[in-house]
Formats: structure tokens, C-alpha cells, sequence
């Protein structure tokens, strides 16, 4: 059963504004220790695990991204009794959406990093392919990548050698290598969040085209400079939303949260004790040319 982690000290009161941290695919949340720390200084930060960090079964090869949605929803009407800011990275952007859009009572506000809007084109071509059993390249990727490792260190290695780690620091990098990986009792690390659980996200992102309309909460995009991910098309769905938006560039990729941890400021600046304020005006961004693959 998710539940959700306090990372705001016990002597530091329970009246600061609440946010609710969702993170990307296989990226668990204390990857973004850099991000979360400094906002836990002003804000009282919850984070949740995702179904495949704490789900007993096996990776479906599919999976409605509402089931997440649903699984964050519970979470928070059992263990909290506000309205509360939702900051998500990615996956976690986008489920944060779908959650708002079925319970929009429970949100204040919404910050989404570098979400995955798929332009519709791509969504079509994911289902094209799911009819026909086959799998797009990232999706091989991530039932590829190695599982297991003699050491944390060696893990460390092996992800620092990989593209999308390249502007990833030293701590950052090993934050989520502690993270991500369970120590086996001959000093050997295995991945918390297997291959097939990614492939699954993958093959599973929702057709956010329009549905965004229903959105009136605040919200602010941040997204990244040279974001294989969010482009121009993807800007367009977030221009549907209902509610008053922003979007904000920083220099980074899609992973933004773990390059550029200093994002904290400008979460920090827009975020009030009653809603977000944006003031920003949208970027116009260029057309998506590639696919971002975690696992590579």
C-alpha cells in the first residue's frame, strides 16, 4: 500500500504549506534529495513511492496511468486532511493531472517538471504498435538494462558512462543509486524498480490531448532548454488547461529535477500560503525530435 514519507523535521510545526512530491519512472524519491531538501526548509514536504516500488506482482506489460492517479488519491485522503500543493516530475507531472482532473478538491496548486505531454501523433504510434505486440526502441531499452550490480559503486560506473546522466553531478548521481538500488546480503545491488515496470509506464502514457481543459487549478510548468520530451506540441496541450498556468525554461533536459536542483528557488518564489502565483509567459519551444529513454 503507498504511503507517504514526511521529510520535514518533527520540531518544525505542522502549519507550513504542504506539498506532495511524485517522481518520474523509476526514479524513487529520494533521487531528488537536492531538489526536496532546501524546499523543507520553508515547506512541509511528503513524498509518495509509485505502485512498482511497493506492488507484491509482477509488471503488467500495460497499465492506465489512473491507476496511479487513484493509488495518490487514496494516499492523500487517508493520510491528510488539506488541500494540498502537488510538485511532480515527469510521470509524477502528469499523474498529478490526472488526479486533479477526478479530485480537484484535494490540490491547491500544481507544479509539473518537464511533464510528458504526448503530442497525439506519438500516442497514436504507441497504439498502433500495442495492437501489433511490438515495442518502441526505448521501450526495448528498459527490458534491457542490467538488473543487478556487484557494488554501488559499480552501478555508479556503469550509469555515469550513460547519456542521460551526462549533466547529472557526482551526488546527484549517487543519491539515486542508493535510491534506486537494494543492497543484497553479499554486498551486491539489485534495481528497485525493474525493467519491466518501465517498459509498462512506457507503453501506458496517457492521450492528455484536451482533457486538460477540465484543469482549473493553478499551475506552472518547468521545463527543460533542451527537453527531448516537452516540445512545442506539448506546449500547446498545456495551453488547453483551464486554470491559470505559467511555464518557465531552465537549462537542463528532461531531467531537470536531478541537472538543475536549483529549480528550488523558483518553486520556492511561487508558491504562497493560499495559490501559486504565476506571472511568467510561455516559451515557444521547438518540435520534439527524439525520445527520452530513462534506462539507456
Amino acid at each position: 500500500m503507498q504511503t507517504l514519507t514526511d521529510l520535514t523535521s518533527l520540531d518544525a510545526g505542522a502549519s507550513r504549506p504542504l506539498i506532495v512530491f511524485a517522481h518520474a519512472n523509476g526514479y524513487p524519491p529520494e533521487s531528488y534529495r537536492m531538489l526536496l531538501a532546501p524546499l523543507a526548509k520553508k515547506f512541509r514536504v511528503l513524498t509518495v513511492e509509485h505502485r512498482p516500488f511497493w506492488s507484491e506482482g509482477r509488471a503488467p506489460r500495460t497499465l492506465d496511468w489512473q491507476v496511479y492517479a487513484d493509488d495518490l488519491l487514496a494516499t492523500l485522503k487517508r493520510e491528510v486532511d488539506e488541500p494540498v500543493f502537488l510538485v511532480g516530475h515527469s510521470m509524477g507531472a502528469t499523474i498529478g493531472m490526472l488526479a486533479a482532473l477526478r479530485a480537484p478538491s484535494v490540490f491547491r496548486g500544481l507544479v509539473a517538471l518537464d511533464p510528458v505531454l504526448l503530442p497525439l501523433k506519438y500516442w497514436m504510434v504507441g497504439q498502433v504498435m500495442r495492437v501489433f505486440g511490438k515495442d518502441l526502441p526505448m521501450i526495448r531499452s528498459a527490458l534491457r538494462r542490467p538488473h543487478s550490480f556487484k557494488s554501488y559503486q559499480a552501478a555508479h560506473d556503469f550509469y555515469r558512462s550513460k547519456r542521460p546522466f551526462r549533466k547529472i553531478s557526482d551526488e546527484v548521481l549517487a543519491d539515486y543509486v542508493r535510491a534506486g538500488h537494494a543492497e543484497m546480503e553479499d554486498g551486491s545491488v539489485d534495481l528497485r524498480w525493474s525493467g519491466a515496470w518501465e517498459a509498462c509506464v512506457y507503453r501506458s502514457a496517457p492521450m492528455m490531448y484536451r482533457r486538460l481543459r477540465r484543469l482549473k487549478l493553478p499551475a506552472l510548468a518547468v521545463v527543460g532548454r533542451d527537453s527531448a520530451v516537452f516540445g512545442a506540441e506539448s506546449l500547446n496541450i498545456w495551453h488547453q488547461m483551464g486554470g491559470s498556468k505559467g511555464v518557465h525554461e531552465v537549462d537542463g533536459g528532461h531531467l531537470i529535477p536531478l541537472e538543475n536542483p536549483e529549480i528550488c528557488a523558483e518553486l520556492r518564489d511561487r508558491f504562497h500560503s493560499t495559490s501559486v502565483q504565476i506571472t511568467l509567459e510561455p516559451r515557444v519551444r521547438r518540435p520534439i525530435d527524439e525520445i527520452f529513454v530513462c534506462g539507456q
